[in-house]
């Protein structure tokens, strides 16, 4: 039996960093993952969806310039096989990295046979001194709406639909089914969507819910919020559905983006005396150890399920694992949907700041006085900043505005420094970008705004 002084069991963004990680400290170093390298971000999530909307993005950017004159036809089988071929690459990326590192991979699924030794599904057995599980989630069902692949879908199965729809039922308005959502509509595809919440994107602050209920009623979606699904009928090619409030809506598929749920039944987990919480995710501290020579990252540590969080947490668990001393901080993990317009939360948001038990002020500034909102003709976008009265130091920043992801690290930066408003004020952005609105939201709340008219 070959034995590691750490063995990593999972594949994903919870995962192969620390198996890097590990390397680069000087262990030997195994991976356990059953299917592809890169986990769901790499091979179901970030990567496919964000490959879907890039070319989305393009056309219609382009059909909203009056002087062009624009026809196409999306070849939509070519276009989803692009999008796989992009996770394909990324994956193999991923392995490449891993042999560079002399990570040895066990392409099997793993569990606990005893402490120090996990069973693979292939027979073998490999012993370990230290062991990170990495083994993320899987898509969350609906009671009586059973995933087939065909006219039930959830967010990979639907990934292999090669004839582009007509007509989309949506159930779920987290960021999963706005960003299935907005594609889809963008594509000239009738969509619905179904949240039993009293706002779309619930979980992130109200001003984007609102902003994201314009854009898509604007899009020709179909939006039917505090409203559960009662009965779907499928029928020969298409389903029909009955709502809570009466309404009863056919469409050609279903998405289900209705949550996630822990991979960690069958693991052997309680061998090692790692505690689950009520939902099944691994309770880890903050140098995310799970028990005695045992660490969890990713997913499966349980919200937020991000593949930044989740590589974050990986370098934390396995230098830990490699005896330094390193704390995982969760104050500064960026929230991006996207969407048109991008939306980003950094920090706390006012309700969450004053539940806290933060005295706070808010601040929030229309982008449409900046150029590059209007070279980009998006002017309904905003950013909201949230900073502590006394101090002037900011703890929350919420930005929707194009390319918004891409200055969500100078925003999680300012969060993490402890930057003040003035911090942000005297910090000289780039003209013209939309980076501009963290200064000038900064300059707004401390009254000296250079694009923005106080009062009336």
């Amino acid at each position: 039996m070959d034995k590691f002084d750490l063995v990593v069991l999972g594949g994903g963004p919870g995962g192969y960093p620390a198996a890097i990680r590990a390397s680069q400290l000087g262990l030997s170093t195994a991976l356990v993952e059953a299917n592809k390298l890169g986990g769901e971000c790499t091979n179901y999530g970030c990567i496919p969806t964000k490959s879907m909307i890039r070319p989305v993005e393009l056309l219609s950017s382009l059909s909203r310039l009056p002087f062009v004159k624009l026809s196409y036809e999306l070849d939509y089988q070519a276009y989803m096989d692009w999008v796989k071929g992009v996770a394909s690459r990324v994956s193999e990326g991923v392995g490449s990295l891993l042999r560079r590192y002399n990570v040895e991979v066990f392409n099997a699924r793993g569990w606990v046979a005893e402490p120090g030794v996990l069973e693979l599904s292939d027979g073998r057995r490999i012993g370990y001194s230290k062991l990170v599980v990495a083994t993320g989630t899987d898509p969350a069902s609906i009671p009586r709406l059973d995933f087939d692949g065909a006219l039930i879908h959830n967010n990979r199965t639907i990934l292999e639909v090669r004839r582009k729809p007509s007509r989309v039922l949506v159930i779920g308005a987290g960021y999963i089914g706005v960003e299935f959502a907005n594609v889809m509509a963008k594509l000239g595809v009738d969509v619905y969507i179904v949240e039993v919440m009293d706002r779309v994107l619930p979980a992130m602050d109200d001003d984007f819910s609102r902003l994201m209920s314009r854009r898509l009623s604007r899009m020709g979606v179909k939006l039917y919020t505090s409203t559960r699904i009662v009965e779907v009928e499928k029928r020969e090619g298409y389903v029909k559905a009955k709502l809570s409030n009466n309404v009863e809506v056919e469409a050609d598929l279903v998405l289900a983006a209705v949550g996630r749920k822990p991979n960690t039944m069958g693991l052997g987990l309680e061998r090692l005396g790692v505690s689950l919480d009520e939902k099944g995710y691994v309770r880890v501290d903050g140098r995310m150890e799970a028990s005695t020579n045992v660490y969890a990252s990713g997913d499966v540590t349980g919200p937020p399920l991000l593949a930044h969080r989740a590589f974050a947490q990986a370098i934390v668990a396995a230098e830990n694992a490699a005896g330094l001393k390193s704390e995982f901080d969760a104050r500064a993990i960026p929230a991006v949907v996207f969407t048109d317009p991008e939306l980003v939360s950094v920090g706390l948001t006012e309700v969450e700041a004053k539940n806290a038990g933060y005295r706070v002020s808010t601040v929030k500034l229309p982008i449409g006085g900046l150029a590059r909102a209007t070279i980009e003709d998006s002017l309904d976008g905003f950013i909201k900043i949230v900073y502590e009265e006394s101090s002037k130091a900011v703890i929350g920043i919420h930005l929707a505005a194009p390319h918004a992801s891409e200055i969500a690290g100078e925003l999680g930066l300012a969060i993490e420094m402890g930057a003040t408003l003035e911090d942000l004020a005297s910090t000289i952005h780039p003209h013209p970008t939309i980076s501009e609105a963290v200064q000038e939201v900064a300059e707004l709340a401390l009254g000296k705004p250079k694009h923005f008219k106080i009062g009336r």
